[in-house]
């Protein structure tokens, strides 16, 4: 699990003008286990809804604090153009639909909005299952778009979650930022200090709330940096200098260690 709330960085752009140009809208479907997108940002709108699982996700338009709401198959996220946002899975398996439109077929109320989490009545859920369909003739899908844009005109917002971050939630953000940062990651017992909590009692809100230990969290989340820069173009060699390794024979251990 990673911390959602805090964007760090500016949101990378992620293009889909280009897919809606010809029709004014593009579909994306994915079933990937464990899914996982960083911050990030489209250049139209973009409606995310989940079809299996739950969606952990966040959004923040310019200006504004950071939302988070847990996506569920009754809810979506609606967000207008230039929205930075991050979504996550948070059960062992999921899927979920992506629908990126072109500005100009959402209404001045939508995309002079901050957009954000809604709740789908059974009419647009429908419309949603009927996009995805395999059987689905490609020409009636326009016409499947209009009727969803239409209806989702009526749909309710949903309250976004803006509690403090937990002891644990810092936690990760803190070995977060010092990975980000390309820092010295601190030891758990130097994070408990920081934090003006006693070690056991961060194991025993790290185990409540994220059902791993501090030093297991530490490791994932080393593991998951190390493959997010390889999968960049980095070296093992480079990745363990950049992470503090002595060798990268360390390093190759901890990825043996932590499943992908």
């Amino acid at each position: 699990m990673l911390a959602l709330d805090a964007m760090n960085a500016p949101a990378l752009l992620s293009p889909k003008l280009a897919l809606v140009a010809a029709s004014g809208f593009a579909l994306r479907h994915s079933r990937q286990a464990h899914y996982e997108f960083d911050w990030h940002q489209h250049d139209c709108a973009m409606l995310l809804w989940p079809r299996l699982g739950g969606l952990q996700s966040a959004w923040q338009a310019e200006g504004d604090a950071p939302r988070r709401f847990r996506l569920a198959r009754t809810s979506a996220l609606l967000l207008p153009p230039g929205t930075a946002h991050r979504t996550l899975s948070d059960t062992q398996r999921q899927e979920h639909g992506e629908l990126y439109l072109a500005p100009e077929l959402l209404g001045r109320r939508f995309l002079d909005g901050p957009g954000g989490a809604i709740r789908l009545d059974s009419a647009a859920i429908s419309l949603l299952d009927a996009l995805l369909a395999p059987t689905l003739d490609p020409r009636a899908l326009p016409a499947l778009i209009d009727a969803l844009v239409t209806q989702m005109a009526c749909a309710l917002p949903l309250q976004a979650e803006t509690p403090s971050p937990s002891i644990a939630r810092r936690l990760l953000q803190r070995f977060t930022d010092a990975l980000d940062g390309e820092q010295a990651l601190p030891s758990v017992d130097a994070v408990a200090m920081e934090l003006g909590v006693s070690v056991r009692q961060l194991q025993r809100n790290c185990q409540q709330e994220l059902g791993e230990s501090p030093v297991t969290l530490r490791r994932l989340l080393q593991a998951r940096h190390a493959r997010r820069w390889m999968a960049g173009g980095l070296s093992l060699a480079q990745v363990s200098t950049r992470m503090g390794f002595a060798t990268s024979g360390h390093l190759s251990r901890l990825l043996r260690g932590v499943p992908d």
